[in-house]
């Protein structure tokens, strides 16, 4: 089993902010949730062991002003659907995950799928020393493309867009690497993570990162995942994220973690980042 990582315990005395007294579980005991480590302004782990980042305050609302205390898991891309599956009873390592998990078909099948919470299209990120030019994903092909394992934007390039070199990673990091060493030209992942990486990092003060400008693939909705078989839960978070998505802490949260300024509304943002929620698209045990 996982490692639970004591850094967003919250308090019963939340309770009084509870939607209802009632929850299924497992929102009615400790819940304990994954989040990834390593992608700045989605969701990063401090040296203090604390998460930090756009998911891990969106379950900050969404759990802990229900009044449901949670503890975080670290996960990545390779282990997330693990921490789910394993155990006797369905699930062993994590309760829920909120990691930038795309919805696919394939997920739809294997997973209770909550929300969404986000939508975003694919972006490159580039050395801001010898940024690259990608409008489009056709721009792709004539370059070295670093992608992680087991991802929406893996399947892109290895079934669409076919480059020059594929760099295969297992982190972001591994990505990161391949950019510094010039093994990779670009890396290519969710816009919001990449954007993420390129105003939070910094290097003696200074963004060694940049966004190529192009905005391209299918746009993936994120979602959050639970165990197979937990319809009551998933509907029960499913409302609260959408409650959330809604309200102007959702924009206020998407503009502090990933640098939009003034220039950028509000409407922006949701036009370009918030997803729909409609009683047809639930995929709760769909």
């Amino acid at each position: 089993m996982l490692a639970v990582t004591a850094a967003a315990v919250l308090p019963l005395a939340l309770a009084a902010c509870s939607s209802g007294p009632e929850r299924p579980a497992p929102f009615d005991r400790t819940v304990r949730v994954g989040f990834k480590t390593a992608a700045p302004g989605m969701s990063v782990q401090d040296p203090n062991g604390i998460f930090q980042g756009f998911e891990p305050r969106l379950v900050a609302k969404v759990l802990g002003d229900a009044g449901v205390p949670y503890s975080s898991v670290p996960l990545s891309a390779q282990t997330w659907a693990d921490a789910l599956l394993d155990g006797n009873t369905n699930h062993n390592g994590a309760d829920v995950v909120v990691a930038d998990i795309s919805d696919t078909a394939e997920r739809e099948q294997t997973f209770d799928l909550a929300g969404p919470y986000l939508k975003t299209p694919l972006g490159a990120l580039t050395l801001a020393a010898h940024p690259v030019a990608v409008q489009r994903q056709e721009d792709l092909t004539p370059l070295r493309v670093c992608t992680i394992a087991k991802t929406t934007a893996r399947a892109l390039i290895d079934n669409e867009v076919k480059p020059k070199v594929s760099v295969d990673a297992l982190f972001p990091d591994d990505c990161l690497k391949a950019l510094n060493d010039g093994t990779a030209d670009v890396f290519v992942s969710d816009y919001l993570v990449l954007r993420g990486m390129a105003v939070n990092v910094k290097v003696n003060g200074q963004a060694p990162y940049a966004m190529a400008e192009g905005r391209f693939g299918k746009v993936q909705t994120l979602v959050a995942a639970l165990p197979p078989g937990h319809t009551s839960a998933c509907q029960w978070l499913r409302g609260r994220l959408d409650a959330y998505v809604k309200s102007q802490a959702w924009a206020t949260e998407l503009r502090s973690n990933f640098a939009f300024g003034p220039d950028v509304s509000d409407d922006n943002l949701r036009q370009d980042f918030q997803p729909l929620i409609s009683a047809s698209d639930n995929l709760c045990a769909k």
